[in-house]
């Protein structure tokens, strides 16, 4: 079960937000966060939804970045099936779907990388250790999981 679980999910830390909306307010109801991971030393900037997900500066929150909801690692169906059991989602506060548009190496640091990946247009950049980003490919979908710890 456990490497079942360990192939669904791509990443996963404990992230503190340090800023919220840095720029000013872009959008009604979103905003853009800058955190940093606990464990794997990893920057995110991640834009969420406050009217679904309210989120305050110094929040901890739990992030996992898998490949499907599915926790036996089945693929997906191609649309969202609420009365299958095992759902990843039902562990977590706040998900989101989205594509890898984007993977670079740190010009800086060629340990570094960094993976953008669009939510429906809220973006969301995690930058760190090129080993711990290895799963994440380019134009493959991801979910973005997040419950507050």
């Amino acid at each position: 079960h456990l490497f079942k679980m360990a192939n669904v999910i791509l990443f996963e830390d404990i992230f503190k937000v340090k800023e919220k909306d840095p720029d000013g307010v872009k959008f009604d109801r979103v905003s853009r966060l800058i955190c940093e991971s606990e464990s794997y030393e990893m920057q995110m900037i991640l834009d969420v939804n406050t009217q679904l997900y309210p989120v305050e500066k110094t929040d901890r929150f739990s992030c996992a970045i898998a490949r499907t909801l599915h926790e036996d690692g089945a693929a997906d169906e191609g649309s969202y099936n609420p009365l299958r059991r095992g759902s990843l989602a039902d562990k977590y506060d706040y998900v989101m779907y989205g594509k890898v548009y984007r993977c670079e190496e740190d010009a800086k640091s060629p340990t570094k990388m960094a993976v953008y990946v669009s939510y429906g247009g809220l973006l969301m950049r995690l930058k760190g250790e090129a080993r711990n980003l290895r799963g994440i490919e380019l134009d493959s979908n991801v979910y973005l999981l997040v419950r507050k710890v």
